[in-house]
C-alpha cells in the first residue's frame, strides 16, 4: 500500500461511519488525512483516536456552506501542503413518502447530499488538478434506481452519477480520477439518526449489508486502482442490471415485494 504514502486525503462526514473507517485505513496505508463533520465534539474525539495512526487534522463544518468547504480544503493545503484525494462522504438519510415530506426535509437532504458534494468539489478542484488526484463521491444503491419512501435521498444520490460523469469528461485530460461508490445499508453507530418525513430524527431500521470496515477497504482499493464505479453489494449489482435491461420489470418486482411485505423488500427498501 505504498501508493498512499504521504498522499493527502480530505474526507467529509468522517467523524463516524464509513468516513471514519476510510480515514483509518488511509492513515494505516501512510496517508495524511483531514476529516470534517458538523458536530465538533464527536469530530475532535475521532481526530484524537485517529492521531495514533498518523498525521490527521480536523475541521468542523457543514458542506452545504461554501465558506466551510473552503476552510476544509485550506486545512489540507496549510497542514499538509496540498490535496491528493477528496472523498465526498457527508450525507443525510431520510425515510417517508413524498406526500408527507416537509419542505425542510427536502432542502436538508439535497443541500448536503448534492450541493454539499458540488461545493466541496468546487473548492478542491484546483489542488486536485495540480496533483492529478482522486475525486470520489459516496452514493448509494438508492442512487442506481428509485425505491419507495426515499424519494429525496434517491434523487440526491442519483444526481451524483451525472455529476461524476460530467466531471470525468472535463478532468480526463488533466489526470484526475473520478469515481462513484454505491453503498448498501452499512453497519451504523448506535447514535446514528435519519430524518423522518416531518424532520424529526429517528433510528435507522434496516439491517446492514456490510460493515464500515468492509466498505472502507473496498473504497481504498477503488482509489488505488482508480476505478470509475463501485457497486458495493450483490443485490445492488443485480438491481442495477435488471434496471438497465428493463426498468419496468424492476418496478414490478419492487411493487410485488412491497404489496406482499416480502422480507427482501423490508431489507432493501
Amino acid at each position: 500500500m505504498d501508493y498512499f504514502k504521504d498522499k493527502v486525503a480530505l474526507i467529509s462526514g468522517a467523524s463516524r461511519g464509513v468516513g471514519f473507517a476510510t480515514a483509518k485505513q488511509l492513515l494505516q496505508a501512510g496517508a495524511k488525512v483531514v476529516i470534517s463533520a458538523r458536530g465538533e465534539q464527536r469530530l475532535l474525539k475521532s481526530r484524537d483516536e485517529l492521531a495514533a495512526l498518523g498525521p490527521v487534522a480536523a475541521v468542523t463544518g457543514d458542506v452545504s456552506q461554501v465558506q466551510d468547504c473552503q476552510a476544509m480544503v485550506a486545512a489540507a493545503v496549510e497542514n499538509f501542503g496540498g490535496l491528493d484525494i477528496l472523498v465526498n462522504n457527508a450525507g443525510v438519510s431520510m425515510r417517508g413518502r413524498f406526500r408527507d415530506l416537509s419542505f425542510e426535509v427536502l432542502k436538508s437532504v439535497t443541500s448536503v447530499n448534492l450541493l454539499g458534494s458540488m461545493y466541496l468539489t468546487k473548492a478542491a478542484i484546483e489542488p486536485l488538478i495540480e496533483r492529478r488526484g482522486h475525486l470520489v463521491f459516496i452514493s448509494s444503491i438508492a442512487g442506481l434506481f428509485g425505491v419507495p419512501v426515499a424519494t429525496a435521498y434517491c434523487a440526491s444520490k442519483g444526481a451524483l452519477s451525472g455529476l461524476a460523469e460530467s466531471l470525468r469528461l472535463e478532468l480526463h485530460d488533466l489526470g484526475v480520477h473520478v469515481g462513484v461508490v454505491y453503498l448498501g445499508f452499512t453497519e451504523h453507530d448506535p447514535e446514528k439518526r435519519i430524518l423522518a418525513a416531518d424532520g424529526s430524527l429517528v433510528k435507522p431500521d434496516r439491517p446492514a449489508h456490510h460493515t464500515q470496515a468492509q466498505a472502507a477497504e473496498l473504497i481504498v482499493k477503488m482509489l488505488r486502482k482508480r476505478k470509475r464505479r463501485l457497486i458495493m453489494t450483490p443485490a445492488g449489482s443485480a438491481g442495477n442490471l435488471l434496471h438497465r435491461i428493463s426498468p419496468r420489470l424492476l418496478e414490478e418486482a419492487i411493487l410485488t415485494a412491497q404489496r406482499n411485505e416480502w422480507k427482501v423488500y423490508k431489507r432493501f427498501s
